[in-house]
């Protein structure tokens, strides 16, 4: 399957999700803290959140990041609306919403201090992105990519149990790849690749729930029929494995690339 050909009917998924996006997701501090520390020593951040969903991981940044405003762009209303509503709610109210894909971003040149991606990149054209993002920036700006590569995949619970995930995902991007398109982009190079290790113990009962919820946009790839009974044979394999269905213990992994520019 081509990247094109698996992201058909992802705005329908997104949609769907939206409203239970949050509860059903994991969301990690540690590459927040990370950026926190990378960006120590700025009086303020202009940056822009690409694909940003519902809003989880923008409200660490303002919880982390002194004087930030953030503009935070999707492309489905739907999660935009949730992320308003739920930043409100913090009280937060320093960003703004702009519903639109990576091809129709369109931020001015040398504009922001950073360009934030979380969980998102494998729904996007990696190059353009990239080259959108890069004139973007300013000299001393820097993109963040917080994602998984398809090695990772594999080592989590749904990769290890959940019949099909790894042959259905076909979006990620290796890092290889992923630094061969930064090599080739105008004025980009890579800082960092820092690789973030996680301890994860769930219950069979809430993994089953992020199923039926469609926690992973990789679950929207699955005919219904299909995925009930993949979800069928993950619960029977993970009883066998585990001897208590409400620790289910495993390891994710995910990988933050730092990007910077060659003139900084």
């Amino acid at each position: 399957m081509t990247h094109e050909t698996a992201t058909i009917g992802m705005p329908g998924h997104f949609a769907k999700v939206a409203n239970v996006y949050r509860e059903v997701r994991t969301t990690d501090p540690e590459p927040i803290l990370y950026i926190r520390d990378t960006l120590a020593g700025r009086a303020s951040v202009r940056a822009a959140d690409v694909g940003c969903g519902a809003g989880r991981y923008d409200r660490l940044l303002f919880e982390h990041i002194p004087d930030l405003h953030l503009t935070c762009l999707d492309v489905s209303r739907e999660m935009l609306t949730q992320l308003s509503w739920y930043l409100g709610r913090n009280a937060i109210h320093d960003f703004e919403t702009i519903n639109a894909s990576v091809e129709e971003m369109a931020f001015e040149d040398e504009s922001l201090d950073c360009v934030f991606t979380f969980n998102a990149v494998h729904h996007f054209d990696f190059p353009l992105f990239l080259a959108k993002a890069g004139r973007a920036i300013r000299k001393d700006g820097l993109i963040f990519v917080y994602t998984r590569t398809p090695d990772q995949n594999t080592g989590s619970v749904w990769g290890e149990h959940f019949p099909g995930f790894c042959e259905k995902e076909t979006r990620l991007y290796r890092v290889q790849e992923m630094e061969e398109w930064i090599r080739k982009a105008d004025r980009l190079r890579m800082i960092a690749a820092k690789t973030f290790r996680y301890a994860r113990i769930s219950s069979l009962e809430r993994l089953l729930e992020q199923v039926r919820n469609r926690h992973y946009s990789t679950f929207s790839l699955y005919a219904e029929a299909e995925l009930e009974k993949a979800s069928q044979t993950f619960k029977d394999a993970v009883r066998r494995q585990f001897d208590d269905p409400a620790k289910v213990a495993w390891r994710d992994q995910n990988i933050l690339l730092q990007i910077g520019r060659t003139d900084a």
